[in-house]
């Protein structure tokens, strides 16, 4: 078993009264391993350190315990997963002047990022793989293993939504 960070964001089906009812139940469906985040009345973030066999069901099992405490809680987005260079330099414990290096002098080597714009967006599993493979860089396995899960969680939860976005248009 490892210990495995990482966030889940979810939207909720109805915005909530007291965040004190929402985190105690929260932690009575098991997720006594997480902080709550309740910026927004509709939206909450829980930032979890979680022990596991492995990432995936590290963030299976809190996924799961979050829907069975917030009844129509739908996942946004899983962390870490895509990152700017800002993001990057923090994550690694860099200065963002040395991420622009990388991806500058790197080039065409550094990996491609999945949106360009401002700012460039790049799946993290891949900036590791880099950094670990091209340029020697010790890299935390675990900090791997858990973006690659978060991308999957993500994938997979925007792959629901684009069936759901189907029939609808199809209706």
């Amino acid at each position: 078993m490892s210990v495995y960070e990482f966030e889940l964001i979810f939207s909720l089906a109805e915005p909530f009264g007291d965040p004190d009812d929402i985190v105690n139940a929260l932690f009575e469906a098991g997720c006594d391993d997480a902080i709550a985040g309740v910026g927004k009345r509709d939206r909450i973030a829980l930032s979890f350190s979680r022990d596991a066999a492995n990432a995936g069901s590290a963030m299976a099992s809190a996924s799961r315990e979050v829907r069975n405490a917030l009844a129509g809680a739908e996942l946004i987005e899983a962390k870490p997963d895509l990152v700017n260079l800002s993001d990057m330099a923090e994550i690694l414990g860099y200065t963002r002047q040395n991420m622009q290096k990388h991806a500058a002098n790197a080039a065409p080597s550094f990996p491609a990022p999945v949106h360009v714009g401002a700012p460039d967006v790049w799946h993290l599993y891949d900036v590791l793989l880099w950094l670990r493979d091209e340029k020697g860089v010790a890299v935390e396995e675990g900090l791997i293993e858990t973006s690659l899960a978060a991308a999957e969680v993500n994938a997979r939860a925007q792959s629901e939504r684009l069936v759901i976005q189907q029939r609808r248009v199809a209706v």
